[in-house]
Parts: structure tokens; sequence; C-alpha cells
């Protein structure tokens, strides 16, 4: 089995569609939600999202920023039928909602292929980083069949791992026994409690390599923990 992760921008022209003039002209951030011309929440990942049988669709929408405000998005736009949100500083949003054109060829085209998609979607500046599973012959049409109105850039690809979203599989073995021995030896404790220097005698190892392997781990992992 393959995967694909992908970034799925809309066209500009999309943008300017009617369907999306809830956005201020002079916003340039397409996962920020304005209300009333002003910026109320930041839309960080899709942690699901289906289209039932009567043509709408359901999503569960990490977001942060005032969630009381989000919730309003029924009165302010016509296309949602209901918002539940849920409390805390990064929080949740069940919205059942009319997709429009553009997004509703897109989940058929998902629902039609045999592919998977492997959630959370995360919102990136640059669009919807989206990862996909299942045989190279639907992946290929799934790409063949994105609708025109969506820009797609592939960022890698290769066979589909369970694991592949944990962000320690992205650590080599090395890597990941020098973070081990980092975090047992309070590498990363407030305040730390052992130097580069510490895991270098500990470990048989240069100062310099620790720095290096310690380096690429963090470059890896950040990365996939931080939206």
């Amino acid at each position: 089995m393959r995967y694909i992760t992908v970034v799925i921008t809309p066209t500009d022209e999309y943008l300017r569609s009617s369907s999306h003039q809830q956005m201020p002209e002079n916003a340039d951030d397409r996962r920020e939600i304005w209300i009333d011309d002003t910026l109320v929440a930041t839309q960080e990942a899709i942690e699901y999202g289906n289209l039932l049988d009567d043509g709408t669709a359901v999503a569960i929408v990490q977001f942060r920023g005032d969630a009381d405000q989000v919730a309003t998005i029924v009165d302010e736009t016509p296309e949602f039928i209901s918002c539940t949100v849920t409390g805390g500083e990064t929080w949740l949003a069940y919205m059942h909602y009319e997709p429009d054109e553009v997004e509703t060829t897109l989940l058929e085209q998902i629902d039609t292929e045999p592919i998977s998609i492997d959630w959370p979607v995360r919102e990136t500046a640059d669009g919807q980083q989206v990862t996909f599973f299942g045989e190279d012959a639907a992946l290929h049409q799934l790409i063949a069949s994105i609708p025109d109105e969506m820009n797609l850039r592939l960022e890698r690809a290769g066979e589909y791992q369970p694991d592949m979203a944990d962000p320690a599989a992205q650590l080599t073995d090395r890597q990941k026994e020098i973070v081990r021995a980092a975090i047992a030896a309070g590498y990363y404790a407030i305040p730390r409690r052992a130097t580069q220097q510490d895991l270098a005698a500990e470990l048989g190892l240069s100062q310099g390599t620790i720095g290096e392997h310690l380096r690429r781990a963090e470059a890896k992992i950040i990365p996939s923990v931080v939206i």
C-alpha cells in the first residue's frame, strides 16, 4: 500500500468567488476566520470530515481563538447548518454545512476511489496538508481528478506505514537512542540537568556528534507537532 502527502491550495479565483467573501480583501491567510470584519479564530487542523447522503457535509475542526464567536458562524454564513464548539485554548468545532460544488466534487472523488485519508488534515500557510493512502492506481486517479479550482503540490510519497504519523517514526535508530538518553539525563528538563558534553561522555561520542543528531531529530519532530 502506498501513500502520498500533498498540499492542496485553492486558486485565487476560487477564493474570490461569492462563497468566500467572508474574508476581508486585506486578509492573506486562508486559515483565518473573520466575522463582521473581525478576526475571531484560526483553523489549525481538520480532525475528520465526511460527505453525507443528503449532500451536506460534517467536519470536526481544530481552532485557536474565540470559540463563542465561531459558533455564531451559523447566523453569519447561510451555508452552515449547525456549529457546536468545545472549550479550551485550542478547541474543536463540530460543523454541519453545505459544501460548494468544488468541495463536493473533491469529497465525492475521495469516496469513490479505494483510498483513505490519514487524519488529521493539517492547515499550513501554503494550504491543507493531506496524506492519502491506498493502491498506486487509485492515488494517481485521485491526483488526476483534483478540480481545476485547486492547486496540488506533492510533498512526499512511499510505502504507507500505520505509525508514520508518529513524529518518533521519522527518526533513525541512532537519533532515537540519543534523544532518549537526552530525555533520561534531563537535557530537556527545566532547568537543564545535563549538557551535550555530559551526553557525549555517557554515550562515548563526540559533543559535535551529539549536537548534530539532536538538531536533526528536533528538525524532524518539531514541524510534525507544531502547526
